[in-house]
């Protein structure tokens, strides 16, 4: 099983564990998005530590019962209703128009998902628990004498629902969307942990490809996520003038600036897991 460690949350003596396939796997699109990831996160941290019990005992295992922050409130259990909206979606509406809009929207996407569930005899969660259950019938985790186990490549949604030529094709993108963004982490990782954050690197594309191993448009796709995200400046010549990636050439050196300040700020660091 692949994983990553997320540091976000230390649950007692080690981090929490999350397969590196969820988001690409399509599932979060047809499953309550925030509590689906969290249980993925339970059941990969269950596999890599080799925790042994159902849901409620590894809970109890990693946070003697206070499972209120794992899910983010303190008043949820595992009986709580599961979410297909988080009230949090509205804050972007400025009307209330747009706030009808939006929660049509989420109806609308709640019954599609509903019916792709139980036409394929998944289940349909009405709370936490029961999704931990629709989870498993998935494919997604398995538990066999107790030993949790994740497979390496999550089956995704469209081995089991009876979806569109468009919801499957949307897949697709977003899996074509998180392969790229692997490119960005190996860059991270050759940053952070390979060179130890160093304020700024003296480097070209095609140097800085052979290092981490990328494509040259691989590794441009992943220094252009860092510049968007103000995480990186390119600066070149002797006056240290602000370079656009798309005018550099593979050969042409310049001056990689990184801020992890800002990084820190706006990321949540991972470590691979073993």
């Amino acid at each position: 099983m692949s994983v990553e460690q997320d540091t976000r949350q230390n649950a007692h003596d080690g981090y929490l564990s999350m397969h590196n396939g969820w988001f690409a796997s399509g599932w979060p699109s047809y499953l309550p998005q925030h509590q689906a990831m969290a249980l993925c996160m339970l059941f990969g941290t269950a596999t890599v530590r080799e925790l042994r019990g159902d849901v409620d005992e590894v809970l109890e295992q990693l946070f003697n019962g206070n499972i209120g922050a794992f899910f983010g409130h303190a008043s949820i259990s595992l009986d709580s209703p599961v979410l297909w909206m988080d009230d949090d979606e509205l804050d972007y509406a400025e009307t209330d128009e747009e706030k009808d809009q939006i929660r049509a929207e989420a109806e609308k996407h709640q019954a599609r998902c509903e019916e792709l569930l139980r036409t394929a005899g998944l289940g349909v969660p009405t709370n936490i628990r029961e999704l931990a259950g629709t989870m498993l019938a998935a494919g997604i985790a398995s538990q066999q004498a107790g030993v949790w186990s994740m497979p390496e490549d999550i089956p995704g949604p469209e081995t089991v629902l009876a979806l569109t030529d468009d919801e499957r094709s949307a897949i697709e993108d977003r899996r074509r969307f998180w392969d790229s963004s692997s490119a960005e982490h190996t860059l991270i990782g050759h940053l952070d942990e390979g060179l130890n954050r160093p304020e700024e690197l003296f480097t070209s594309i095609d140097r800085l490809a052979k290092a981490t191993e990328l494509s040259e448009e691989d590794l441009r796709h992943a220094l252009g996520r860092l510049v968007q995200e103000g995480e990186a400046r390119l600066e070149r010549g002797a006056a240290r003038e602000r370079a656009a990636l798309e005018d550099l050439q593979a050969h042409e050196r310049f001056h990689l600036v990184l801020d992890w300040e800002h990084f820190n700020e706006n990321r949540i660091t991972v470590q691979r897991g073993r």
